[in-house]
């Protein structure tokens, strides 16, 4: 027997099932009449060709920028755009003028998608579990992210302040998210499409500063690659959906088909190739599975990377938070945890399992039905809240930068 084969087809199973598990449809009805579903190309697993392409159109600004010596300029015209209608700054370099003129801008279909979250039961649904949604991408969709060595070596070899300081990775993760999902971020006097555009910029300085300084494109394909933008994207996007049910955040089918559209539109201002970007959440499941089953393993990169962002913990919220974070890690997908060797730590993962879904609620229905464990719920609520009040408060007005040599 091909014990490999057996794990991934057992895995690929799991994620594909992992929808219906937590009450979300493996498919939608309404996914075919929606507006960024079609008309278009076929959809197409984000697989082997998509692993050695990048982004041309904003990898050759970022390589006229590199040549002309203008890249700490960009960054500075970064600095001072900051809304989607402010124009961008004269400073700019003239190639970097035109691209973020062009692809900050929303087509009237998207602009439509976007309306129907924002204005509807899908954007009331969102803020009411904001805090819900950003637990699970900080505990989940990050480090599942770390669990592929290509996306591990992509922030590794980008290096800039993400590697020691790895929460500055978290606090850029956490803005985008928070960006795309606020309605407000894409009326005029919000950010949501200034920060994808810029984004595009960073993730293709980061794609260059890997190829400068000894990425093996042979063997690994393209850093930051359009697989790679695509599962990162499904790790901020439905992944999040499907752990955020643990937490009561159960969209209807309607509601579904709308937030995908939503992250559909990020993709497309990300650079994401049509033909790549999931319109339903069959596809989007699809993608996860893939990645589950054939882009999962140990590096040493992502290893490194999620014991620095548990340490980073222990600094900034309290001494033991790292190891509340550990736990949060492992009841969001245990194998996740293994393959980062959080090792398991029975006397915290099963309170921590047994109240996170209890996280949010009120202190006394903890007292009630796990009085034991009171002590514990206190300590990850702490945690929970200490990271989002440092999003909202320490980084709201973040300075998303390129990498520069």
């Amino acid at each position: 027997m091909d014990h490999s084969v057996t794990r991934r087809t057992a895995l690929a199973a799991a994620a594909l099932a992992t929808g219906a598990a937590v009450g979300l449809p493996a498919t939608t009805r309404a996914a075919a009449q929606s507006p960024t579903a079609g008309p278009g190309p076929d959809w197409e697993l984000p697989t082997g060709r998509a692993a050695q392409e990048g982004d041309p159109e904003a990898d050759e600004v970022v390589k006229e920028l590199v040549s002309a010596g203008q890249l700490p300029l960009a960054n500075q015209v970064f600095h001072d755009w900051t809304r989607n209608d402010q124009p961008v700054p004269d400073a700019a370099p003239s190639v970097l003028h035109d691209f973020l003129r062009r692809n900050a801008v929303l087509a009237a279909e998207e602009r439509a998608a976007i309306d129907r979250v924002k204005n509807g039961d899908s954007g009331k649904l969102l803020q009411a579990n904001m805090e819900a949604i950003t637990v699970t991408e900080a505990f989940g969709g990050l480090f599942a992210a770390l669990a592929d060595p290509l996306l591990a070596k992509s922030v590794w070899y980008a290096k800039y302040d993400l590697v020691m300081d790895i929460g500055r990775r978290f606090s850029r993760t956490m803005n985008t998210l928070w960006d795309g999902l606020d309605g407000g971020n894409w009326e005029p006097s919000g950010n949501a499409l200034v920060t994808m555009v810029k984004l595009r910029l960073v993730h293709a300085a980061a794609r260059q500063t890997g190829l400068a300084h000894g990425w093996n494109q042979a063997r690994d394909g393209m850093p930051i690659s359009q697989r790679l933008e695509v599962e990162e994207l499904m790790y901020v996007g439905a992944y999040n959906v499907q752990l955020a049910a643990k937490f009561g955040f159960r969209p209807d089918p309607r509601q579904i088909d709308e937030l995908l559209a939503m992250i559909r539109v990020g993709g497309r201002l990300l650079g994401i190739q049509d033909r790549y970007n999931p319109r339903t959440l069959d596809q989007a499941n699809q993608v996860l599975a893939d990645a589950a089953a054939n882009h999962r393993s140990s590096s040493d990169e992502g290893v490194k990377l999620a014991r620095n962002m548990l340490d980073w913990l222990d600094r900034k919220a309290f001494p033991g938070a790292g190891a509340v974070g550990a736990s949060m890690v492992r009841m969001m997908d245990a194998h996740v945890a293994d393959v980062l060797e959080i090792r398991p730590n029975p006397a915290l993962d099963t309170p921590v399992a047994t109240l996170a879904p209890l996280l949010y609620r009120p202190a006394y229905e903890v007292q009630q039905k796990f009085p034991l464990l009171v002590p514990v719920h206190e300590q990850m609520f702490k945690v929970a809240s200490k990271l989002v009040a440092w999003y909202a408060v320490d980084f709201r007005d973040y300075d998303l930068q390129m990498p520069v040599g």
